[in-house]
């Protein structure tokens, strides 16, 4: 089994065409390495752009891609014509982070007809992840291609980031460094209906406190120093993604702001709680609970309830 190791560049901003916000692939860049993961062929095209004519400033400072070299490239129907006969059968397409497959899609939404399917993907790894897990278990922030090359000790020196050609290269070197087969395996997916759900599926914030998806379990707390069921005093109130309320202890009569945030994911709903100590009663409670201070914070919890189907 080969892998093809893939990058894109684009560039974002309003098209009249679409009548909205548009980002269109620019640039693409990709390595190919056998199955011992010896390099076996690089691939790089330039897109001429149809949609975002003008590039935003940021674009061209990150990549240094200039207007001229965009008016050589190619369209974007005959790089997907390209990158798919370079790609091959049977290749696993590898990206740093899937990002870049939501861009791919919205370019082929575009420009075939409504498609999403990437036509030269047939099993699919996130090598972001794969590093992230071997370079900083348990790190939740994403870590980016530059921090993971530092942290691997990978010399990026002279590499052209934010050029698709040499991010695909760094990415190659990073994977062969961290490659272990049996740890690697479980990220190579099928690039199936199911995979196209869970990649399209929008992470929402449950915002209604009576939705059925919420757990009632999940907004019972107990006071932290004589385990009684704290009594809640106001109604919760959403607020920057999640419900607040003060409680109070019946027991030992310590206060507490509470927090608990629901997250709705493919595979059901991620909860968030929170449980600060009131130390002293605030001026006004309500600043208080804006700004979720004024005490000690006991931390915060957070497991996976229900199925989202």
């Amino acid at each position: 089994m080969n892998y093809v190791i893939m990058d894109l560049e684009w560039n974002g901003g309003y098209s009249a065409r679409t009548h909205g916000y548009f980002n269109e692939i620019m640039e693409i860049g990709a390595v190919r390495l056998d199955d011992q993961l010896h390099p076996a062929g690089e691939f790089h095209v330039v897109i001429r752009p149809a949609l975002v004519r003008e590039l935003s400033k940021l674009v061209r400072e990150m990549t240094g891609i200039t207007e001229e070299e965009l008016e050589r490239g190619t369209t974007f129907r005959k790089a997907m014509a390209q990158m798919s006969r370079f790609a091959g059968e049977e290749a696993v397409i590898m990206t740093w982070s899937n990002t870049d497959l939501l861009m791919l899609e919205e370019n082929l939404r575009y420009y075939f007809g409504g498609r999403e399917e990437i036509p030269f993907m047939g099993y699919y790894a996130d090598v972001q992840a794969y590093c992230q897990q071997r370079l900083t278990e348990g790190e939740t922030q994403q870590l980016g291609l530059e921090a993971a090359c530092r942290l691997a000790d990978i010399d990026d020196e002279g590499a052209d980031h934010h050029r698709a050609l040499d991010d695909s290269r760094l990415t190659a070197r990073l994977l062969t460094k961290l490659y272990a087969e049996e740890d690697f395996r479980p990220y190579i997916l099928p690039a199936d209906r199911e995979f196209y759900s869970r990649l399209n599926y929008k992470t929402s914030f449950i915002s209604d406190i009576e939705s059925p998806l919420i757990d009632r379990e999940a907004l019972r707390f107990d006071c932290e120093d004589c385990r009684t069921d704290l009594i809640r005093e106001k109604d919760w109130r959403y607020r920057s993604r999640g419900f607040y309320a003060p409680f109070v202890c019946p027991s030992c009569g310590k206060k507490y702001n509470a927090r608990v945030q629901f997250k709705q994911k493919y595979d059901g709903v991620i909860v968030k709680r929170r449980l600060t100590l009131r130390l002293s009663k605030p001026e006004g409670e309500e600043e208080a609970m804006q700004n979720d201070t004024g005490g000690e914070n006991y931390g915060e919890s957070e497991e996976k309830i229900g199925f989202s189907g």
